[in-house]
Parts: C-alpha cells; sequence; structure tokens
C-alpha cells in the first residue's frame, strides 16, 4: 500500500465493549482502559489526513518513473533511504534494537511482510502491469477490509456511523474512478496485476490492524528503522537480479530526487504519521480516512502530471471528505490485546 511527527508517545486505549462480549473476545484478552483525550484525537486525525495526501502524492510520483525503474528496485531503494535516513538517529537505541530483533523477531518478521519493503514491492509489481485507475479503485478496498478482519477478528462490530461514513466515502471513491458514470464500473476488467494489488491491500489491512502490537520497547522511528532493515534484507537480492536483468534503468537527478521524496517523505514521514494516528483513534476510523487518498491523489495528478479535475471530482471529494468526517464523529476506544497496552503513558 502506498505507503506513514515529533516526539513518540505509546499510547494504546483499550475498552472492553459489553455488547462484543463474546467467549472469543474474552480469550482474546481484552482490557478497559480510559479513552484519550480530544485534543490529542485531533492530532492524530491531523496526522492521518496528512499521511494519506503523502500516499496520494506518492502514487503520481512513482508512477512518473515506472519508466526509468523496475518495480522491485524502486521499492527496495525507496526503503533504502528511510533506513539511511534514519540511522544516525536511531544510533543511540542500538542496544534496544538488537534485544528487540533477539526478543520479538518473528513479530517484527511478520510487519516487515505485511508493511514495508517487501508489501510495496508487490504492489509496485502489479502496478507494472495495471493502470492507475484500477490501483486507486483497490485501495479503496482497504477500509472494508480492516472492518471486516477486525469484525471477524476481534468481534468488533462496525458502529452505525462508521459504516455509514465508510459507505458514503467509498460511493465517493468510485464516483471519482468511474468519471461520474458508476455504469462504467461494469466493464473494469482485471488481470494478474490487478490480483498482485489486491493481495498489496490486504497484507496492508492486516498491518495495520497488527501495528497496536508492535514492540513497546522501542520508539516509533527505531521500529521503522528495523522494518526497513529486514525489509532490505529479504528485497535486496530480487532487487539486484531485477537490476542485472534490466537493460533501460535510468537513474538521472529526476529518478533520484523521486526516489529520495518517496523514501524519506512519503514512506518514512508517513509511516511515522500513521503509526501516530492508528495508535490513537484505531484501524478501522484510521482506514476509513484511507479514502482521502483518491482525493489527494486527483488533485496532485491534475497539479504535476497535467490531468483535468471535473465536476465529478468535486462531487466525489465532497462524499469521501463527508463520510470520513461521518465515520469519525463519535470517539470510541481503540480494541487491543492486554499486552499491548503497556507503557500507556510513555
Amino acid at each position: 500500500m502506498f505507503d506513514a511527527c515529533g516526539a513518540y508517545n505509546a499510547t494504546l486505549i483499550v475498552r472492553f465493549i459489553t455488547r462484543y462480549n463474546t467467549a472469543a473476545a474474552i480469550q482474546r484478552r481484552q482490557t478497559i482502559m480510559p479513552s484519550i483525550p480530544a485534543s490529542s484525537r485531533a492530532l492524530a486525525y491531523a496526522a492521518l489526513v496528512c499521511t494519506t495526501a503523502l500516499w496520494g502524492s506518492n502514487g503520481v510520483v512513482s508512477r512518473a518513473m515506472m519508466d526509468a525503474i523496475p518495480p522491485l528496485v524502486m521499492a527496495s531503494a525507496r526503503w533504502a533511504v528511510v533506513f539511511v535516513v534514519l540511522l544516525p538517529f536511531v544510533w543511540p537505541e542500538r542496544r534496544a534494537i538488537g534485544q528487540t530483533l533477539r526478543r520479538d523477531w518473528k513479530l517484527l518478521l511478520l510487519l516487515t511482510l505485511i508493511g514495508s519493503a517487501p508489501q510495496t514491492a508487490l504492489v509496485y509489481t502489479g502496478l507494472a502491469s495495471s493502470t492507475a485507475i484500477h490501483l486507486g479503485l483497490l485501495n479503496s478496498t482497504i477500509p472494508v477490509l480492516i472492518i471486516l478482519i477486525s469484525w471477524g477478528w476481534y468481534a468488533r462490530r462496525p458502529r452505525r456511523l462508521e459504516a455509514a461514513g465508510l459507505t458514503i466515502s467509498l460511493c465517493g471513491v468510485l464516483l471519482i474512478l468511474a468519471h461520474g458514470d458508476l455504469r462504467s464500473l461494469l466493464h473494469l476488467e482485471f488481470n494478474h496485476g490487478d490480483l498482485l494489488m489486491l493481495g498489496g491491500m490486504v497484507t496492508w489491512a492486516l498491518y495495520t490492524i497488527r501495528l497496536k502490537d508492535r514492540p513497546q520497547s522501542l520508539s516509533v522511528y527505531a521500529f521503522v528503522f528495523v522494518l526497513s532493515l529486514i525489509g532490505e534484507m529479504l528485497t535486496l537480492p530480487l532487487a539486484a537480479y531485477q537490476w542485472v536483468h534490466t537493460a533501460s534503468i535510468r537513474l538521472g537527478a529526476r529518478e533520484l530526487l523521486g526516489l529520495f521524496y518517496i523514501g524519506a517523505l512519503a514512506t518514512l514521514v508517513s509511516t511515522v504519521l500513521f503509526s501516530y494516528g492508528v495508535e490513537r483513534v484505531g484501524a478501522v476510523r484510521a482506514g476509513i480516512l484511507i479514502h482521502l487518498m483518491a482525493v489527494f491523489s486527483s488533485i496532485f495528478a491534475a497539479l504535476f502530471i497535467g490531468e483535468h479535475l471535473f465536476l465529478y471530482h468535486a462531487a466525489g471529494f465532497v462524499m469521501v471528505a463527508g463520510g470520513a468526517i461521518l465515520g469519525c464523529i463519535r470517539p470510541e476506544p481503540v480494541i487491543s490485546s492486554a499486552t499491548s497496552t503497556k507503557n500507556l503513558t510513555q
């Protein structure tokens, strides 16, 4: 997924809601914690909106470089930038990083596979044989996937306002993708690239839900650094192989600047902001706001690569933003595991 500032406060708010009091939920050891302040929620929502803007710009920049840089090389280079930029900042945490890698390597490996360089490589590989329109459509499945997985895994049914906001927001995205004529969606055809990108959406939804379980012994910067380190170890051999067997790779000043942007801003900054937001408002509401990415993508495409905006864009934008706001009106504590509630005030 396109793929998310300030000091990190590891805050995870948990509350056992009585209407979800099933045997399965009890076995997952949910606990009751107080809700977070309104000011903290406002900052979290602002962080998530900024995240979607960065992801929207990432789609435009990455697509513009796809003809010059193959997908695996681009994915590996993107996370290599994250690794290099973070290294001097997390060096004081090197001992904690080593201890966490030894203790929680299985969890970190899982989070890397579903939310770092391998997930990016999966999406980029699919994009190379598909279209940006299909990518935008598939990105809109993420909020639905988050709600469905949360429902099945945590017995967490969507609230009425969340369901209504999700539906309105999704309709707005579909209106934009269909260029104002929803009937045109019936004529879309999907290929293997679309299936790969859909796999990337599923893994990102899982990452969003599991993000609350990340090791609390690391700052968010050290955590992202570890993901980039493991991700590079997994993808660099494949990227090197693709580099050797691709004759048309071009790395001029434009491409290098683009790689720095998608690595330092669209990946590093967005990952930090996304982590901040998810841990304060929950995966479901964060997922609803992902629909805003279609709005930002369209705006950036019109500003920077010459695409045009029409009335159906404006109508879709209103529906997307309105649905996102509706789904986030009433704050609700985040459902989490007991182990992820430690360091609440860290």
